[in-house]
């Protein structure tokens, strides 16, 4: 239960820095791919979609290699 807890918390918060406009975790270290493609899979199973749509917008802004640009505006 405690672990289901903690992991609730780590993609609560995950969303909330996104949405604030903050890619990297509180060490700085940029988010991965892999990563937000987990929190992106809590909130479908949530059924929490709206947080989806966000999130897969950051996900496809972020990781679209071939407009170089994309990845310099964040």
């Amino acid at each position: 239960m405690i672990k289901l807890q903690l992991v609730d918390t780590l993609m609560e918060s995950t969303y909330q820095r996104l949405v604030s406009g903050l890619y990297f975790d509180a060490n700085l270290k940029p988010y991965r791919k892999d990563f937000l493609d987990k929190v992106l899979n809590y909130f479908q199973e949530r059924e929490r979609y709206e947080e989806c749509v966000i999130i897969r917008e950051i996900i496809k802004n972020r990781f679209n290699h071939e407009n170089e640009s994309s990845y310099r505006n964040f």
